[in-house]
């Protein structure tokens, strides 16, 4: 019986010891970055009471307010068109599904303009600057 006992933890210690090389992280990177800049028509001067916010949403939950994975928060930016960077955290499969990015331009504490169209972030796309156009908010 001492024997079988011996063989049995000798075989579970060379079963094992393997396993300090299995690689159980996702697939792609998740911490990324997106670029890009904010265009609100032609080249115009903002208000110093300008506050531009970018955000990067996953909004695949059906029935569910979409997830924020990043924002940028760019207070006076001065002309715009304004430059952003946002780093977010994402998987490939995450990416594969898509993600948005959400553009609010407030001037005096109001949103004065926003991305109407969803602007898609993807994993054939995500290392591009992108380009997102601002509407003015009502008629």
């Amino acid at each position: 019986m001492r024997t079988f006992l011996g063989i049995l933890s000798a075989a579970a210690v060379f079963s094992l010891s393997g396993c300090g090389q299995l690689d159980i992280t996702p697939e792609g990177d998740p911490s990324r970055v997106v670029t890009g800049q904010v265009e609100i028509g032609e080249d115009v001067a903002l208000p110093a009471d300008t506050v531009v916010t970018v955000r990067v949403e996953d909004a695949s939950g059906i029935g569910m307010p979409p997830q924020v994975l990043g924002s940028q928060t760019i207070k006076s930016p001065g002309v715009a068109p304004v430059p952003f960077r946002v780093e977010y955290r994402a998987e490939d499969d995450v990416l594969r599904r898509g993600l948005n990015i959400e553009v609010r331009v407030s001037i005096g504490g109001k949103v004065r303009y926003f991305n109407a169209n969803h602007h898609v972030v993807t994993l054939g796309n995500a290392g591009e600057a992108h380009r997102i156009s601002v509407s003015p908010v009502g008629p």
